[in-house]
């Protein structure tokens, strides 16, 4: 029986002493000398460099002892030069302190969170960047190599830090984390951070000016405008907030056929309608409501080519048994899957040599007023189509190209989901034809997909109607008193999308509290890094049933109050909620708060003492709390309220593949 070969480990060469670490080495590289070797460090920031330059080259060794060499070196290093540590040392110090945040944060320890928060800041002042007269500058070879070494995108992290760093008021921090990687990764977003802090930090000048470099960067991003008017509008500086919102409006307008363009179309025309609500300007109010409800859409003519892929005229095939009369209801988000179709069949179809490429024909095609057009090939594609053609139609039409899709594709998922939406009459209903939707779904995707899209699965197109079918079904199970089948369904669905673009977090988020599995809650809670009614006011009940009322449970209450005063008195019955949910909701608003107030009131309600705590607190007056009421329209207008692809989270880690 052979010999098993002996390997070196880092645990193995701990353990040894500094002489025997030093006489191995002496062994391996003639003229080894520990002196020397701490005057070497001295030229290099990493002690894998310094092996590879200094002693590998001059070293004899069996293959057994080979690794002993780098190993040796990263031990003594931390040893000998404990002041200074190599890159690989301060990436790992680092990597170990960011689990240490994201534990806090589970366990709802704040001091420990702020502690590692700064433990981190330091760090980073320490080795990534050094103070110059104009301010802090970073190391750039320091800088690189770190980002190699370390477990997590940088980007994230500093992000991550820097919301942190808010919550704590640490201002200057920000600022100077903000402006140094903001600079160094060509990150606006990080530089925006910077130009909000010194803006409602008492320097609002040179936050303006800060944001102004940012806009004229990015001239044709509406965002960074967006940004500007908002924080116009929180000092009630109403004319310049107006100012900006009207030329974020120009930008989107310009871009509203472009990906995303309308997403963008619809932000502004939300933070339009919370300027004339704080203006009380009805006129300005009813105006931008309608555009917010009626979004303009393009509607297949009689003469224009049919959907389907059949090459005739619309009025001579799929449109021959339908009337055209009817007007389209208002824009339903659905159809702007038809344009990214249209995108990713053009990118298949050219075969661009680089994304500059395809850029560029996309601007070309936009300067000449000419939209991508989608062409439906198989049948699923092409039962997709009429499902398309359905969403811009009402009444009988709709639901006589629901049933052509379907004689086109068994298979075709949103075929169900409309009929769910249109067609049951219970709930029980409702759920079989959305658990159809789901195995169509399933068919059409097969195994493969749920495989290798898992982890971005709303990223892909195609799997959106088994996503909407999927969530259609565990809100009809939950509605049955189904729970924990509706709630696995909710992991589930964000356990394939993380990011979350239906907003999924926010119904599993409700049914854990109303479930009373408030483990599972803290959880989601920490998944999901955000600032939101939802989840300040549901931070600040789980503290709550927690700790019960002491000072930390009360800051965190009075931080939900700030941000949302209008969520209490709908929690506490004092006002109503109404017989239909708003479809829209914006940041602190009063439709915020009745959303929040319908999903999470009964979690409230049932929470021993909550009730009583949130009214001695906030100094509301108790009213009858609609407790059995059922409000109309909760799972649609929810879902679509927070559809969105900007979503945060906590610093992604680093993998092979990216």
């Amino acid at each position: 029986m052979s010999k098993r070969r002996f390997y070196w480990e880092p645990e193995i060469i701990s353990r040894m002493s500094t002489k025997a670490i030093e006489a191995k080495m002496k062994e391996l590289v003639p003229g080894f000398s520990r002196n020397e070797f701490v005057t070497k460090t001295n030229l290099y920031i990493s002690y894998e460099d310094l092996a590879d330059e200094e002693y590998y080259p001059q070293a004899a060794y069996l293959d057994e002892d080979e690794d002993f060499i780098w190993m040796a070196c990263d031990e003594l290093w931390k040893r000998l030069v404990p002041e200074r540590l190599s890159v690989e040392h301060v990436a790992k110090q680092f990597d170990t302190l960011l689990e240490q945040i994201f534990d806090a944060e589970d366990d709802e320890n704040w001091k420990g969170f702020d502690r590692r928060i700064q433990e981190a800041v330091d760090l980073i002042y320490l080795y990534l960047v050094e103070p110059t007269p104009s301010g802090y500058k970073l190391l750039p070879d320091f800088f690189d190599r770190f980002c190699d070494e370390t477990c997590y995108d940088f980007d994230d992290v500093v992000k991550h830090l820097i919301i942190g760093l808010m919550s704590t008021r640490q201002y200057d921090s920000v600022i100077d984390l903000a402006e140094v990687f903001g600079e160094a990764l060509g990150d606006d977003e990080l530089l925006a951070c910077k130009a909000s802090t010194l803006f409602t930090s008492g320097r609002k000048d040179e936050g303006i000016r800060c944001y102004e470099e940012i806009i004229a960067r990015n001239p044709d991003d509406p965002l960074f405008v967006l940004n500007l008017g908002d924080l116009y509008l929180a000092e009630k500086d109403y004319a310049k907030a107006k100012t900006c919102y009207h030329k974020a409006l120009e930008l989107a307008e310009k871009a509203r056929n472009q990906p995303g363009g309308l997403r963008f179309l619809r932000w502004v025309y939300q933070s339009l309608l919370e300027l004339a609500v704080e203006m009380e300007d009805y006129r300005e109010i009813a105006h931008y409501q309608q555009l917010l409800n009626s979004t303009e859409v393009k509607k297949v003519r009689r003469n224009d080519p049919c959907p389907c892929g059949s090459g005739k005229k619309y009025k001579k095939c799929c449109g021959r048994d339908v009337t055209a009369t009817a007007q389209p209801l208002s824009f339903d988000r659905r159809l702007m899957e038809r344009d990214l179709l249209a995108l990713k069949q053009l990118v298949e179809d050219k075969k661009f040599e680089s994304p500059e490429e395809a850029n560029r024909y996309l601007d070309q095609l936009n300067r000449m007023g000419e939209r991508l057009q989608w062409v439906p090939k198989t049948p699923l594609e092409k039962a997709q189509g009429f499902i398309f053609l359905a969403l811009e139609a009402v009444g009988e039409e709709r639901l006589v190209l629901v049933e052509e899709a379907l004689k086109t594709s068994p298979d075709c998922a949103d075929a169900y989901v409309l009929l769910a939406e249109e067609k049951a009459q219970s709930i029980g209903e409702a759920a079989k034809l959305y658990e159809a939707g789901v195995k169509a779904g399933e068919r059409a995707l097969g195994k493969k997909v749920f495989k290798k899209d898992a982890g971005h699965f709303w990223g892909v197109v195609e799997t959106r109607p088994y996503m909407r079918a999927r969530t259609g079904l565990a809100q009809c199970l939950w509605l049955l008193g189904k729970h924990q089948d509706a709630m696995h369904h909710y992991q589930e669905l964000l356990r394939l999308n993380p990011n979350d673009n239906q907003g999924i977090r926010y119904l599993l988020g409700a049914a854990l509290l109303e479930t009373g599995q408030i483990r599972a809650l803290q959880k989601l809670l920490r998944q999901y890094d955000e600032i939101s009614a939802a989840w300040l006011y549901t931070h600040a009940l789980v503290t709550y049933i927690k700790d019960g009322d002491n000072a930390k449970t009360r800051k965190r209450l009075m931080e939900a109050l700030d941000y949302n005063p209008h969520v209490v008195p709908y929690l506490v019955g004092e006002k109503k909620l109404p017989a239909q949910l708003p479809q829209h909701i914006g940041s602190g608003d009063k439709d915020e708060a009745i959303i929040y107030a319908a999903e999470f009131g009964t979690g409230w309600h049932q929470t021993e003492g909550a009730i009583d705590w949130l009214i001695s607190i906030s100094g509301s007056v108790r009213g009858a709390w609609q407790a059995d009421k059922k409000t109309a329209g909760i799972p649609e207008v929810f879902l679509r309220a927070f559809e969105s692809e900007d979503k945060q989270h906590h610093p992604k880690k680093q993998t092979g593949d990216e």
